[in-house]
């Protein structure tokens, strides 16, 4: 019961923080890169993948969880792939930059070089 309460309470520790770093009157004129966005592109959708899958594993307790992960896996790649294209019409090559400093769904872990 302790693992399904983590997996809410980070599923929602996760939407209100993607949400509060989108400004209402400015969405779609500005490409938002903080908040969790300076971690990942799509920390909304992460946060529905992560907790949901773990929320339907420890609620449901049922193999078929894992024959209706491949199906989901694959709409949110659908459904990401035409997001990107569309930001990258709309940023052109400021959402470029950001697709290659970060992670869709974990932060990119570099290393610093200069050492």
């Amino acid at each position: 019961m302790v693992l399904l309460w983590f997996f809410i309470l980070d599923f929602a520790v996760t939407v209100i923080w993607s949400l509060l770093a989108l400004p209402v009157l400015e969405r779609g004129k500005k490409l938002v890169i903080s908040g969790p966005y300076r971690l990942m592109r799509h920390p909304f959708y992460a946060a529905f993948i992560w907790s949901g899958t773990g929320v339907a594993a420890v609620w449901l307790q049922s193999w078929l969880l894992i024959f209706s992960v491949i199906p989901i896996h694959f709409f949110w790649v659908w459904h990401i792939r035409n997001e990107e294209l569309f930001l990258l019409e709309q940023f052109g090559v400021e959402y470029k930059t950001y697709m290659e400093a970060t992670g869709q769904f974990f932060p990119i872990l570099r290393r610093d070089k200069s050492k």
